[in-house]
């Protein structure tokens, strides 16, 4: 994988960081969702990270919302941060299991708008 000259600031923290913003930046234009699904398992690493870093115990179990509750009680994480990791998180499952495998203005969908129908599939 080529390095990322704007991630490259996350190497010494940990190389797992700047990989997955590296994969999340290279997917971008061709694969959006996955650019979701790995900013959002970045958002889990620094997460996961933090609360290594301040004593904060969790496991393999530990679900994302779980720890970022966890991780405000104890530290108390400014607002904006806190938000966006939650952003990040529901996007990311809306990527991983809410992604579309059609066009979204698809023929069918088009004629059903026409006819005042929802397409609901």
């Amino acid at each position: 994988m080529t390095d990322s000259t704007n991630f490259n600031f996350l190497n010494p923290y940990n190389p797992v960081f700047l990989q997955l913003a590296t994969a999340a930046e290279q997917a971008f234009i061709s694969d959006p969702n996955t650019t979701l699904i790995k900013l959002r398992q970045l958002a889990e690493a620094l997460a996961q990270d933090l609360a290594a870093r301040t004593g904060i115990e969790f496991d393999e179990s530990t679900t994302q919302a779980d720890l970022l509750w966890r991780l405000n009680r104890e530290i108390h994480l400014d607002p904006t941060i806190r938000d966006l990791f939650h952003t990040i998180r529901i996007d990311g499952n809306k990527a991983t299991h809410q992604f579309q495998t059609r066009p979204f203005h698809s023929p069918q969908r088009s004629k059903s708008s026409a006819t005042g129908t929802t397409d609901r599939n």
